[in-house]
C-alpha cells in the first residue's frame, strides 16, 4: 500500500497556505540528491488557458530543489497539433505569458523535445519501443507537477498522463493517438464549417457533405472538443488509454525510485490546459496531493473528487472511465492502486 499525502485546499490562515505547505509535501516525497539535475514537468498551459498550475507553486518547487544542492529545470514537450506550443521558440513565448520564465521560476525552462519535437530516447517496454524526450530522459531525477481535470479523450488526466503524453515527442503522442481517430454524426451537423478551419492536420473537408480524410488525421481530437454540436465521437475502447499508459511505463523506466509526484486538484476544469480557454471547474478546490507512485495518486485524487461531489464527474462529462488508465496501470506494474491517505 503506498502513501499518498494531501494538503486541503482550506486555508483559514496565513500559516496554512498552500504554497508553504508546498515544503511539507516536498519533504516526504522528496528524492532530490546533491548535485542531482531536476526535471521538472509541467503543463504551462495554452495561450489564453486560465486552468493550468499557478506559477506560485512551482517555483516553491524550484526553490525546494535548489535548498537539495541539485539543479533543477522546468519542462515539457512539444504537441502534436497547431496552437501556440507546436514548437519550442512558439512554447516558450506562451510560457512566458502564462508566468514561466528564468526570472519567475529562478530556473532555466527547457523544452525536453526540442526545437520542433524530434529529440527523444527510444526505450523499449512491452514490446513497444516509446519516444521518451531527450531533455527528461537524461535528467538524474523527475518530479511530475499535475493539474488534475477533465478529458475528452482519456475521461480525466492528472500524473500518469502527464507521464505518458507529456514526456514524449511528437512521434510517441503520434503513436498514442493511432487508433483514436474520430466518426462523424452527419445528422447533427449543422454546416458551420469550424471544425475545417480548425483541424491542424486540415483532415476534414467539404464536398456536399463534410468529410474526413483518414489518411491525413493523426487522432488529436481537436474536433471533438471544437465541434460545439458533437458531431466528431471516438469509440476505440480503451486504447488510447492502454498506449498513454505503456508510455508512461517506458519514462518510468530510467528513473525507478528517484521520481516524486504532485497532483493539484484545483481548478478542476472540464477539459485539460491544452484547450486555448478554461471552462468554470467543475467542483471546488480540494487541495494537493503528493506521492512517488504514479497509480496511487492518480486513484487518490481521483477518490477525492468523487467523495466531495458525490459522482464521477468525469464520466457524466465526457462518457468516458478515465478509471481504465489507474486498472491498466497497476496491471502492466506501473504502480499500485491501493494507497494510505495522510493528510499533513
Amino acid at each position: 500500500m503506498k502513501a499518498v499525502y494531501f494538503k486541503s485546499a482550506s486555508t483559514p490562515f496565513a500559516k496554512d497556505a498552500l504554497h508553504l505547505a508546498m515544503e511539507k509535501l516536498f519533504e516526504k516525497v522528496n528524492v532530490v540528491e546533491k548535485r542531482d539535475i531536476v526535471a521538472i514537468k509541467l503543463h504551462m498551459g495554452e495561450l489564453g488557458n486560465t486552468g493550468y498550475i499557478r506559477p506560485i507553486f512551482v517555483r516553491k518547487i524550484v526553490e525546494m530543489v535548489k535548498k537539495q544542492g541539485a539543479k533543477p529545470f522546468i519542462t515539457d514537450t512539444t504537441t502534436l497539433y497547431g496552437g501556440h506550443r507546436n514548437n519550442a521558440i512558439d512554447y516558450l513565448h506562451t510560457a512566458a505569458i502564462n508566468g514561466f520564465n528564468m526570472a519567475s521560476m529562478g530556473c532555466p525552462i527547457i523544452i525536453a523535445d526540442g526545437l520542433l519535437g524530434n529529440d527523444y530516447i527510444s526505450v523499449e517496454v512491452d514490446g513497444n519501443k516509446i519516444n521518451v524526450a531527450s531533455a527528461i530522459y537524461e535528467a538524474d531525477c523527475l518530479i511530475v507537477m499535475s493539474h488534475f481535470k477533465g478529458h475528452g479523450m482519456s475521461g480525466f488526466g492528472g500524473a500518469i498522463k502527464n507521464l505518458g503524453m507529456g514526456c514524449t515527442s511528437k512521434a510517441g503522442k503520434a503513436w498514442q493517438h493511432a487508433k483514436s481517430k474520430p466518426s462523424f454524426n452527419e445528422e447533427k451537423c449543422i454546416e458551420c464549417l469550424k471544425c475545417i478551419k480548425f483541424c491542424p492536420a486540415h483532415a476534414i473537408e467539404y464536398e456536399d457533405k463534410i468529410k474526413i480524410d483518414y489518411e491525413k488525421c493523426y487522432g488529436c481530437g481537436a474536433c471533438t472538443v471544437l465541434c460545439e454540436q458533437g458531431c466528431f465521437y471516438i469509440n476505440n475502447g480503451n486504447e488510447f488509454q492502454e498506449r498513454i499508459v505503456i508510455s508512461a511505463k517506458a519514462v518510468l523506466k530510467k528513473f525507478e525510485d528517484k521520481v516524486s509526484f504532485f497532483n493539484f486538484l484545483m481548478d478542476i476544469t472540464p477539459r485539460c490546459d491544452c484547450c486555448s480557454f478554461a471552462d468554470k471547474p467543475l467542483i471546488n478546490d480540494i487541495g494537493i496531493v503528493a506521492s512517488n507512485d504514479a497509480v496511487a495518486i492518480d486513484k487518490a485524487s481521483y477518490d477525492l473528487i468523487y467523495s466531495y461531489a458525490g459522482k464521477d464527474i468525469f464520466y457524466e462529462e465526457h462518457g468516458i472511465d478515465g478509471l481504465a488508465q489507474i486498472n491498466i496501470g497497476e496491471k502492466i506494474g506501473l504502480g499500485d492502486k491501493e494507497y494510505k491517505l495522510l493528510e499533513i
